[in-house]
């Protein structure tokens, strides 16, 4: 986290400061993105030319991600006051800013980043709106207090001359009041410097969302059982390829007087797939044996350990088949629930911030809008739901629970 005294005085040369300072973190986020999109490590693995060398990218960081954004966030988030105040205001904003793919965006980043940013803006038709930031360009600067208040926030593009070179950056600096945008060298040295526009969101409108505690990603810690999946599995093709492209050991026969009776002699053995030989000759394939059970424990092993290790569990494995009960559902998910609500309980500190902000420019636009502390924020987890068996459920329970209650136990909002 980047921390300075709150009284500070914020300049485009103090946010270029903590621009290179991020550029220093950025070598370790390109390294998790290039994992997710299957750039993966044995893909530079070189070997003698004679030797087999495939190189095969198993992608289960790419499988942990897209499988926890979507259990997450695959259902979208919904918004209810508890005190049933009129949020229309706040929810026509989120619908017309489409909210439900943005919240999908910023938590693929944090998957994979560990971290994801958001930035609210106004257009000139005083609309608001928002905007997920790739992290690799993005960070926000608190002051060092216990509080760790926000006191501006930074978003940077590489600017370029259309022929792959790079020129400068653009750079948006946000503090509690303004938006300044200035452009900058390669070397970051400050240029042009426009004047401050004032936002009207009341704080720093750049969001800075926690994946966990420790900002990792969601494969970050199994990266190396990754590797040596695809090693494996790599090795694996090799042997096999090496099996076929076997040795022929003839003994006891000759099969020329010269170099080109024996050429001719090794092409028709090939072609036709015959040979013939006296009682004294024999023939062999020289081959290398290998313990194909023993590999495949081995890969079941580390498949394992990437699953049980990043908490996310392997959905096509046999005990996931036939019609479990949501109890048993349950158990097997403990792993996966556990994880999905640390990044709930950090996701929903982003989205509350972001209520605050689209709070503070409503009323400054004219709206009354509730105190956003009155709002509930829901997540419905997207997983198969047993509807026969929650549905037997409410049957039981109908004259003992109250009807709203009952309601809250269904798998879809009966509400709206």
């Amino acid at each position: 986290m980047f921390t300075i005294p709150e009284n500070t005085k914020i300049t485009p040369q103090l946010a270029v400061k903590f621009i290179l300072k991020h550029e220093l973190g950025n070598e370790r986020l390109d390294r998790l993105y290039n994992y997710y999109i299957g750039e993966h490590g044995i893909l530079s693995r070189t070997k003698d030319r004679n030797a087999a060398n495939n190189r095969l990218v198993c992608n289960h960081a790419k499988y942990i991600t897209d499988c926890t954004t979507g259990y997450f966030l695959g259902s979208p988030v919904r918004y209810v006051s508890m005190s049933d105040k009129d949020i229309s205001a706040i929810r026509n904003v989120l619908k017309r800013c489409d909210s439900d793919t943005e919240d999908i965006d910023l938590a693929r980043y944090g998957s994979i980043f560990g971290v994801s940013y958001e930035m609210l803006y106004m257009t000139a038709d005083a609309e608001i709106m928002l905007v997920s930031l790739d992290p690799r360009y993005a960070f926000v600067v608190y002051d060092d207090t216990v509080q760790q208040k926000p006191l501006f926030g930074v978003y940077y593009t590489p600017i370029g001359d259309g022929n792959g070179y790079r020129t400068g950056y653009r750079v948006y600096l946000c503090d509690r009041s303004t938006i300044c945008e200035f452009t900058a060298s390669p070397s970051f040295a400050v240029l042009n410097v426009s004047e401050p526009t004032e936002h009207y969101f009341g704080d720093v409108p750049v969001i800075e969302y926690y994946n966990n505690w420790d900002k990792q990603g969601d494969f970050e810690q199994v990266t190396t059982l990754i590797d040596a999946y695809n090693t494996l599995q790599s090795d694996r093709v090799n042997d096999k390829e090496q099996f076929v492209d076997s040795l022929l050991v003839i003994k006891g026969q000759i099969l020329g007087d010269t170099e080109e009776e024996e050429k001719d002699t090794f092409n028709a053995i090939k072609k036709y797939g015959v040979m013939t030989m006296d009682d004294t000759g024999d023939a062999k394939w020289l081959t290398r044996q290998f313990d194909e059970s023993a590999v495949d424990i081995l890969r079941r092993s580390l498949e394992s350990d990437i699953h049980k290790f990043s908490g996310v569990p392997c959905l096509s494995d046999e005990s996931f088949s036939g019609n479990s009960s949501g109890v048993a559902m349950k158990y097997k998910l403990l792993a996966f629930e556990q994880m999905t609500k640390i990044k709930e309980s950090y996701f929903s500190e982003g989205l509350r911030i972001r209520l605050g902000l689209i709070a503070n420019a409503l009323s400054v636009l004219g709206y009354s809008v509730p105190d956003v502390s009155d709002i509930r924020i829901v997540f419905t987890h997207n997983l198969p739901e047993n509807e026969t068996e929650i549905a037997q459920t409410v049957n039981l329970l109908k004259d003992i629970v109250p009807q709203d209650k009952l309601i809250k136990l269904l798998p879809y909002d009966i509400s709206e």
